[in-house]
């Protein structure tokens, strides 16, 4: 138990250096709105895809966490730990240029736990956004010649969170039929009809879970731009400068459900066969709540001229201005999904979602973005869960794939900067009978933007990795 401590805590302590030394993105696209966002998916549901708003993970070993629905928190049968991190390889085309970048960064890090028999909690941390930009163009104006614009963007946002999901109805299904299943016909007051509705709402009441985050944004975003004049000296250069912190609490909260099919009417008879799989289809919904923070900001503005060296001279300040205070309102995104599962080898699942950007305010003002929509569906295939002897490792393997679309909400030169991207991962069973904790790995390749109306297209490749270990902690033992 020492050990599973001390792990933890190392475990933490890296998660508080990477997440604040990284940079998560370098695309020129992380200019506007709070950077590039950070998806909520671990590295399972990655390879899926990033689909999760319907995902309910298994009851039984390895046990996953789905930190985007918390009401998944539910399932959560035993401790689990999550880690994990991304390897991004993005190549940029211009109408006249390109440019390769890569970097590594940490991903997530999470612990769940069981609360009684029909409950879990989850906390964790992970980037929320990241900003990471420096680009520049140049433009020929009359009577002064060359005249240049630099842009350049640092910082990002974390997120630390704390959520609890929850099945109040778990036990409804079984209580309906030990009421109704075995009782003599002529003591029966439900009819055939009213029998099949009723069983088929206490399925989905005892599927049923709901569940909910708390998360803390902090961080700092820098964002500065410059006009330079380099073919004239009767024009002093200008820099504007912005510094951003932020540090305040929003939520999110979601719903699961499901109906489980473990028998069909015989052909020609009145006889059910029981299913050797069990099929459930499962619907989700979520939210996240479009809350107005309050964020501190320092904003400079001044002139300057460059000597010989290529140093800057201030010439005169402008604006400068020091712990100012304004509001930032977050989007308002809704998900629904649903979901096909097949015994412990298949499981499908397919979400929609949209986030209203065309709502979001940065320092009081209305941006000029565009409502995004989102759709992502995969699936995972297990040949054989619990194979045992020769070739079970194989059989045990999880394989998956996805793909998503996204239509963007930064609006450009009239184009809407898009993203697809498709997926495939496999997760290696690991550790004591390779049940309990699990590693997974997806490729997912991907396009941002296009080279029209003037913008940047970026190709992508981006590996996903993370562990998952599944074991019984906190327990207290009658003897040691």
């Amino acid at each position: 138990m020492k050990n599973k401590y001390f792990l933890l805590l190392i475990i933490c302590t890296i998660q508080s250096l990477f997440i604040k030394a990284q940079n998560n993105t370098v695309s020129p696209y992380s200019r506007y709105g709070l950077g590039e966002y950070n998806p909520t998916t671990f590295a399972h549901n990655a390879g899926m895809g990033g689909a999760y708003v319907a995902l309910k993970p298994d009851s039984l070993m390895p046990i996953f966490i789905n930190a985007g629905n918390p009401a998944a928190y539910s399932l959560i049968k035993l401790t689990c730990l999550e880690v994990g991190g991304t390897f991004t390889d993005s190549r940029f085309k211009g109408n006249n240029s390109t440019l390769h970048k890569w970097s590594a960064n940490f991903a997530y890090g999470a612990l769940g736990f069981p609360i009684r028999s029909n409950g879990g909690a989850c906390f964790g941390i992970m980037p929320y956004s990241s900003m990471g930009y420096d680009a520049e163009t140049s433009i020929e104006t009359s009577g002064i010649g060359s005249v240049e614009y630099k842009y350049s963007g640092s910082g990002g946002l974390n997120k630390a969170f704390l959520g609890y999901g929850l099945m109040p109805f778990q036990d409804r299904l079984r209580k309906f039929r030990r009421k109704n299943l075995f009782v003599p016909d002529s003591m029966k007051h439900l009819s055939k009809t009213g029998f099949k509705i009723q069983d088929f709402g206490s399925k989905l009441l005892s599927d049923f879970s709901i569940g909910f985050n708390v998360n803390y944004l902090f961080g700092s975003l820098e964002q500065s731009s410059r006009v330079i004049y380099p073919s004239s000296i009767n024009y002093n250069n200008t820099y504007r400068g912005r510094v951003l912190s932020l540090g305040d609490f929003t939520g999110n909260f979601g719903a699961q459900t499901a109906v489980t099919i473990d028998s069909v009417r015989q052909k020609g008879t009145n006889k059910k066969r029981h299913l050797t799989e069990k099929i459930k289809f499962t619907f989700g919904y979520f939210m996240a709540l479009n809350n107005t923070f309050k964020v501190n900001y320092d904003a400079t503005v001044y002139n300057y001229i460059l000597n010989g060296l290529g140093q800057e001279i201030i010439r005169d300040t402008v604006f400068s201005n020091a712990e100012q205070v304004g509001n930032i309102t977050l989007p308002l995104e809704q998900g629904f999904g649903i979901g096909f599962k097949k015994g412990e080898r298949v499981n499908f699942v397919a979400d929609f979602a949209i986030t209203n950007w065309s709502k979001f305010y940065y320092l009081d003002e209305l941006s000029n973005l565009k409502d995004n929509y989102r759709i992502a569906c995969g699936v995972n295939f297990v040949p054989e869960k619990y194979a045992a002897g020769n070739g079970a490792f194989f059989k045990k393997l999880n394989y998956r794939l996805g793909a998503s679309y996204q239509t963007g909400y930064i609006n450009l030169n009239n184009t809407v900067v898009s993203n697809y991207a498709i997926t495939a991962g496999v997760g290696f069973p690991v550790g004591f009978g390779r049940l309990s904790s699990m590693v997974n790995i997806s490729a997912q390749y991907g396009q941002t933007g296009t080279t029209k109306n003037n913008l940047i297209k970026e190709n992508y490749w981006k590996i996903n990795f993370g562990f998952t270990f599944s074991d019984r902690w906190f327990q207290k033992f009658r003897y040691d």
